[in-house]
């Protein structure tokens, strides 16, 4: 063989040697990216692993609970969950659009329908309210009570134990009640559970646990654990005396903790409620009042009902500046009002200003009667000033809230 074979030779071994390890290289290189995609789509599917999605297809039926150290019966009250303000959709705007060109030769509606139209719907703002409502410290608290929370992760079960109570009210005629609490996992409407009854106590002690099994972890953190504390009574309705609500997505199972809780009082301990919805417009200086509705309000007339209306009265600082007043009701304790004011505060007035609501009840003969009232403002009380507060950082957003009403 002459030197230029050997040299072709070597040639086209080297070729081929490096074509060889091209191809190694190349194989290597699809054989990653395949494993890469596993751990990309192992890691997806982890969280539903722990609990924080249902698998697709799961159905979202709760089982029937067994009960443990517990009587038969019957009660549960959902709460609904907190919506966002809609925006319009594309077809609500082009009805808007068309009906602006149909009427281009009618008068400019006014601020106060623009505001309106900023509103989330009665129903929304009062699902919104309720629950905001619940999750705040009551002002006067009917007690408190002890429990504590424990998960059993293998068997999806969720511990509580109820502890004790104390500093209750007294709902018997002698000075005492018989306490029981009921428990619900909300908006779950199916499944209950409920202590057994102390007699005669303001401070009852019950150390029993309660079990809500077949619960996954995403499910609880969805959920609202809510007590409802009763006076049991052998011959009429069991009255309740009041209740606390707990969302479980604030609370670390794996620590076991354990609650001091005040109660809130029942609402037929007080004057009633009212829905209001506050809205600033720091460019226009335009504060805008909803009262929304009314409920359980207190009885003023001999027939057990009330002819309500609404009064609100702008103050800045000791002064009376602007009144305003809904039309009455007559014969309701529940009534529906739908009615918007506005006043003109600039913003430098803002923190000396406040608004004075009150639920008259309306007399044909004699002199109207307050029903309850509520101050809205900066400086006075925590639920009042966190409502005006969330006003003020949220300006152009309507913030609506349930108030108790007080005799002021």
């Amino acid at each position: 063989m002459d030197m230029t074979n050997i040299i072709v030779a070597s040639v086209l071994g080297t070729l081929a040697a490096l074509l060889s390890l091209g191809v190694a290289f190349f194989l290597c290189y699809i054989y990653w990216k395949k494993l890469s995609q596993k751990k990309t789509s192992r890691d997806e599917l982890e969280p539903l692993q722990f609990g924080k999605a249902p698998p697709t297809g799961q159905s979202d039926e709760v089982k029937e609970l067994p009960r443990h150290n517990v009587e038969d019966r019957v009660q549960q009250g959902p709460v609904g969950i907190i919506p966002s303000l809609l925006v319009p959709s594309v077809s609500q705007s082009t009805s808007i659009a068309e009906d602006n060109k149909e009427n281009n030769n009618t008068a400019i509606q006014g601020p106060i329908s623009f505001l309106h139209s900023l509103l989330p719907s009665a129903e929304q703002q009062e699902e919104a309210a309720d629950l905001a409502n619940a999750m705040t410290e009551p002002d006067e608290p009917a007690g408190q009570i002890q429990f504590s929370l424990e998960y059993n992760f293998p068997n999806s079960t969720l511990i509580l134990k109820i502890i004790q109570a104390k500093g209750l009210p007294a709902k018997d005629i002698i000075g005492t009640s018989d306490p029981y609490v009921k428990v619900f996992l909300l908006p779950d409407k199916k499944n209950k559970l409920e202590t057994k009854v102390k007699h005669r106590t303001l401070n009852p002690r019950w150390n029993e646990t309660l079990y809500f099994e077949g619960f996954p972890l995403y499910k609880l953190q969805k959920s609202i654990l809510y007590l409802h504390v009763f006076d049991y009574d052998r011959f009429t309705r069991d009255d309740p005396i009041g209740d606390v609500y707990l969302p479980l997505s604030q609370v670390d199972l794996t620590q076991k903790p354990t609650f001091w809780k005040s109660i809130t009082p029942a609402e037929d301990s007080k004057l009633g409620e009212i829905l209001v919805t506050l809205i600033y417009i720091p460019r226009t200086s335009e504060l805008s009042i909803s009262l929304i509705k009314a409920r359980n309000l207190k009885a003023k007339d001999i027939n057990g009902s009330s002819d309500p209306y609404v009064k609100v009265w702008l103050h800045r600082g000791d002064k009376r500046v602007e009144k305003k007043k809904t039309q009455v009701h007559n014969r309701t304790l529940n009534p529906i009002f739908n009615e918007t004011f506005q006043f003109v505060v600039p913003w430098e007035h803002i923190r000396e200003t406040y608004l004075s609501v009150a639920v008259m009840d309306f007399d044909t003969i004699g002199r109207n009667e307050l029903i309850g009232k509520v101050i809205l403002s900066s400086r006075s009380g925590p639920t009042e000033s966190k409502h005006w507060c969330d006003m003020l950082a949220k300006a152009r957003s309507a913030i609506s809230q349930w108030h108790r009403l007080k005799v002021l």
